[in-house]
């Protein structure tokens, strides 16, 4: 299976088509940056634990912060990054996707399914010391099953993943709600501040010049800042932002091109097309084609 992509197009993709195969799979024991180094979105939940390292995960609008034990769990579609505070310290984690009417369709617990009671896009759960070991021994017996694949794999695996959604539920209830909702990270309160101000944003105007003057900074400071810990300039963050709107508009609303465009931040239709094009090697028109016969 591959592990590294060029683009999240790219990526994205690859989950689709090996998704066509089973509605699971799992990225095993990275050790790197990869799959893909950039913000990604993605079809499938993102079940995302560290085994050793750590970071901040960036999601949507929000930076996690990332150490053994971490385990995230993402919607479909929505934006993600890892962090790596010290390039010098890999993260190893295991990324297990799998699309969510796999689990969800045959839920007849008396339990509610868990990921109905998640809050918004993301949830940030941490594992104690004496769970660790259970969750890491979880993945390894997926990876096996999902590599082997033996005779009943599918039933296997798919009792697995249950059971990883569970203790994760379990795990997530018996937190400090505080601590879950308001997650320390060490990232520079600026990057933090301006990570959420865009995501608010973003479909608006926005220059350097006016972020450096909300957070007291000359404006090629923060923009260096900025890349130095999110691995993306400024301008970047914003178009990434605006482009994903406009996919999630293209996917859920029948919305015209223009009024997409101007919605998601566009002054121009063109301006629009042109970017999307050049970021996904295909027209928004044929984006949302693309995704109505999935």
């Amino acid at each position: 299976m591959q592990i590294a992509f060029d683009t999240a197009e790219d990526l994205s993709n690859a989950v689709d088509e090996l998704f066509h195969n089973f509605p699971a799979l799992l990225y095993y024991h990275l050790d790197s940056v990869a799959p893909f180094p950039g913000i990604q979105s993605h079809n499938g939940i993102e079940m995302y634990y560290i085994e050793a390292g750590y970071g901040n995960y960036l999601v949507g609008d929000q930076v996690f912060p990332l150490k053994p034990g971490t385990l995230m769990i993402i919607r479909p579609y929505t934006l993600h990054k890892v962090l790596q505070t010290d390039v010098d310290s890999m993260i190893c984690r295991n990324v297990l996707m799998w699309k969510e009417t796999f689990i969800k369709d045959s839920w007849i617990e008396p339990l509610p399914y868990p990921l109905d009671d998640m809050p918004g896009d993301s949830c940030r759960v941490q594992f104690p010391s004496e769970l660790q070991g259970r969750i890491s021994n979880l993945y390894s017996s997926i990876h096996q099953e999902l590599s082997h694949k033996n005779r009943g794999y599918e039933a296997v695996a798919h009792c697995l993943i249950k059971e990883l959604l569970l203790l994760t539920y379990r795990q997530f209830h018996e937190e400090d709600k505080e601590n879950r909702l308001q997650p320390h990270n060490d990232l520079p309160e600026e990057i933090s501040f301006l990570v959420q101000y865009i995501g608010s944003n973003f479909h608006h105007d926005i220059s350097l010049k006016e972020l450096g003057q909300l957070v007291h900074l000359n404006p090629s400071y923060l923009s260096s800042a900025f890349h130095k810990y999110t691995g993306l300039t400024i301008m970047k963050f914003i178009a990434v932002k605006r482009l994903h709107h406009a996919k999630k508009l293209l996917r859920e609303t029948k919305l015209s091109i223009t009024e997409i465009a101007y919605l998601s931040g566009f002054n121009s239709h063109s301006y629009f097309i042109s970017m999307f094009k050049k970021n996904h090697n295909q027209t928004p028109a044929s984006y949302r084609r693309q995704y109505n016969r999935t």
